[in-house]
């Protein structure tokens, strides 16, 4: 069917047997791509069609690029009677102090030193033996982390982890 809008003496090009216009404009000549997507527009804005959808912002959303990690493998510790003693030597680590952050479970402690663009991180799971975690503390030295872990039982612990089952 005919585009009833279109100047028939505006047309490069007859109608087709059933009657629309193939070519409508003869500024673009053969190429009738440009006119359908201006033509579209106008037809919108007329009320002929559906008009454009309008974009609106719904919400936003702040996310935490994930930050790389790197394992502290260095460290030592000591049996006391009591409590059992982690220490880990950080060069300057006093002057930031608000960047360590350690949390204790029964059986496992983690020590995060959280600097811009990476954590450093030590993570014993599988304690020798259980700890109590509410009296367990760690201090922020000049160069160390010292990380006191309170034995639930009197006993020696000949190493920081469980041995691995055969």
């Amino acid at each position: 069917m005919a585009d009833p809008e279109v100047d028939p003496m505006d047309c490069d090009e007859s109608p087709s047997p059933d009657g629309d216009v193939l070519n409508k404009d003869k500024k673009f000549g053969a190429n009738s791509y440009h006119y359908w997507h201006n033509h579209g527009k106008d037809r919108a804005a007329s009320g002929d069609v559906a008009p454009p959808p309008k974009h609106e912002l719904v919400a936003t959303e702040t996310r935490m690029v994930d930050k790389r990690v790197e394992n502290i493998a260095k460290y030592a510790f000591s049996d006391g009677k009591k409590k059992v003693q982690v220490y880990v030597d950080w060069p300057g680590v006093g002057a930031n102090a608000h960047k360590v952050k350690v949390n204790f479970e029964k059986q496992q402690f983690d020590l995060r030193i959280e600097e811009e663009n990476v954590d450093y991180r030590l993570f014993v799971p599988n304690l020798r033996n259980e700890i109590i975690p509410e009296q367990s503390t760690f201090k922020v030295k000049e160069n160390q982390i010292v990380i006191n872990c309170q034995k639930l039982e009197e006993i020696s612990w000949y190493e920081l982890k469980k041995p691995a089952s055969p």
